[in-house]
């Protein structure tokens, strides 16, 4: 019988340190996330697209750490897109934390480099990193959707690039956010520093990215996200029409309530109307709380399929075309 011995490579002062020789596990709550030899095998897949992201001042002071997602590979020109939350950047309010700050990319294989911010966006709160180098990275598969009930991981990296991974499901539930309609909502919460990393499905597809958000986590549709990058890459800006409105999907409401609209108002999709911005062109429309409005060019039932819908028409504004959005209430 032939065996093998491997012996983790270490450096005398972090023995201690080495996988093999700790009890416990760094992130206990991380264990329990991920079970199967399946989904461990998944995840690890998945993971070496994740990357930590820390924002830095010029004297080396840490300003914020949140988690990336290997957007985009340039082999030829040794460039990667990296993208992130822009809580790494700015604030709610998209000032910058500082205009000097730096940006420090710490890639899976450990190395560390400086990142070039492209763009951010605070609707979407998401920012796009350039980093340049040989290094060997690997862009994730990316999935169409993400919708209600779904069973879905979140992957996180803290600021010494330990992997942390959380297990929930999309909640039904809305909270509409005025002029944030799309967010959907994670059941369990992220670890700290997971702001921008990525919700997976069982077959490590990339549907959407996570953000630390009032009451709780929420995510945003990786098709929405995608839409938003091209848009910026063709446009050098993102468009998309302001409703100033705060919605609600009526397929989300209780059951009760569903034949209630049904039975009485012949009402069986379209959006709640939640509050109305004073001074809008909601407002301006008589449109009120209560009211259910339905986008007659469009078959959307779910708030970030609306998004997507919303996202279609800025894209066709921006190509020259009129644009117009159809309501009827």
């Amino acid at each position: 019988m032939l065996i093998h011995a491997y012996r983790p490579s270490f450096s005398l002062p972090h023995r201690k340190d080495i996988p093999t020789l700790r009890d416990e596990p760094r992130d206990p709550l991380t264990a329990d996330a991920v079970v199967s030899s399946q989904d461990k095998a998944m995840v690890l897949r998945v993971a070496r697209s994740v990357v930590s992201v820390s924002s830095i001042t010029p004297d080396g002071g840490l300003i914020f750490q949140c988690t990336g997602i290997v957007f985009g590979w340039d082999g030829a020109n040794k460039c990667a897109k990296i993208l992130t939350s822009s809580s790494v950047v700015c604030d709610f309010k998209g000032e910058l934390h500082d205009p000097t700050l730096k940006l420090s990319v710490h890639l899976p294989d450990n190395t560390i480099t400086e990142g070039r911010l492209l763009s951010f966006n605070v609707h979407y709160d998401v920012a796009l990193l350039e980093v340049m180098g040989d290094f060997q990275l690997q862009v994730p598969s990316f999935g169409s959707s993400t919708t209600y009930g779904q069973d879905v991981f979140a992957l996180a990296r803290d600021e010494n690039m330990c992997l942390m991974v959380r297990h929930g499901k999309i909640s039904w539930l809305e909270c509409p956010m005025l002029l944030n309609n799309h967010y959907m909502f994670l059941s369990c919460d992220i670890p700290e520093g997971g702001s921008g990393g990525p919700v997976i499905d069982h077959d490590g597809n990339i549907i959407g990215i996570v953000f630390d958000n009032n009451p709780g986590p929420v995510v945003t549709s990786i098709t929405t996200i995608r839409t938003c990058v091209e848009m910026w890459h063709q446009f050098s800006r993102v468009a998309r029409p302001i409703l100033g409105m705060q919605l609600k999907a009526v397929e989300l409401l209780d059951v009760s309530k569903l034949e209630e609209l049904c039975l009485d108002n012949n009402i069986t999709s379209g959006f709640i109307v939640n509050l109305v911005k004073v001074d809008s062109i909601a407002e301006r429309l008589g449109i009120r709380r209560g009211d259910v409005i339905v986008f007659q060019d469009s078959c959307c039932s779910t708030l970030p399929q609306l998004e997507d819908y919303l996202l279609s028409l800025g894209w066709g504004y921006l190509q020259g075309k009129s644009l117009t959005v159809d309501l009827k209430s």
